[in-house]
């Protein structure tokens, strides 16, 4: 069982979630104001621009739990957030481990990718027709994003799943530190799961989505996504394979939306 999690792992999540929705709060109201500051008008462009926002975007979804790991002083634990390891790997890069530690771990990986491609497999069927009866049902224009390059798809798969990840370390051990790991892996991850919802449902383009059929369908993606990562961690504990699950997914998707 994980020791109880310090004040500050707290800190560093109500920090993250305070962010997110003042922020969105913030552009959203500027960009529907009249008249704005001609500096903060020029921040918010380039701040927008395509050659950038990756990478602050990038800084909100993997620099703060980053910063939490390398520097929160015990604010989030690596193993609650999913950071498995691989042994085999260690043992080519030098650092051999016991017959049985490898034969454990070698185990733990395969048991986590049948999980993995089977949760995968049956999420990507039920998004792809999700999609295709929201933009169906849902009314307002059709506007269809530019489809994503396999390379964007995954940077996105990194943002999330990590995002996600973070939010569920807080919860985790805190109940764990209650009534045991078990209930605390269980329970913390739907709490997580419940923050994840609330914030992105705290976001104006949240709502003004609904009324576009391919942004509601993009929520109900963003939606699904988050609930398949859920399960998943709850099997295999592992964040490298819900990157790559995700990633899959996704890409699945974007080419079964392309041909309807």
């Amino acid at each position: 069982m994980p020791d109880p999690l310090p004040a500050r792992g707290w800190w560093w999540l109500a920090g993250s979630v305070a962010l997110a929705v003042a922020s969105r709060q913030l552009v959203w109201r500027l960009r529907g104001a009249e008249r704005c500051p001609l500096w903060l008008d020029r921040t918010l462009a380039w701040a927008g621009n395509p050659a950038v926002l990756p990478w602050v975007r990038g800084l909100y979804y993997v620099g703060i739990p980053f910063g939490a790991l390398v520097w929160g002083r015990d604010a989030v634990i690596g193993r609650v957030l999913g950071l498995q390891p691989l042994a085999v790997l260690g043992a080519l890069a030098g650092r051999p481990a016991p017959g049985a530690e490898l034969v454990s771990n070698w185990s733990d990986w395969s048991g986590d990718v049948g999980w993995a491609v089977m949760l995968g497999g049956a999420a990507w069927a039920i998004l792809a027709v999700g999609q295709r009866t929201v933009r169906k049902a849902a009314g307002g224009a059709q506007v269809r994003p530019r489809p994503a390059s396999a390379l964007v798809l995954l940077r996105e798969a990194v943002y999330h799943e990590v995002h996600w990840s973070f939010y569920r370390n807080a919860p985790v051990v805190a109940v764990a530190g209650g009534v045991g790991m078990a209930s605390g892996l269980y329970w913390g991850t739907w709490i997580g799961l419940a923050l994840v919802l609330g914030e992105a449902a705290l976001a104006p383009r949240w709502h003004a989505g609904l009324l576009s059929s391919d942004h509601a369908a993009e929520i109900v993606t963003q939606y699904g996504l988050a609930v398949l990562s859920a399960v998943s961690f709850l099997q295999t504990e592992n964040l490298w394979l819900l990157v790559l699950m995700h990633w899959l997914v996704r890409w699945g998707l974007a080419g079964w939306s392309r041909r309807g």
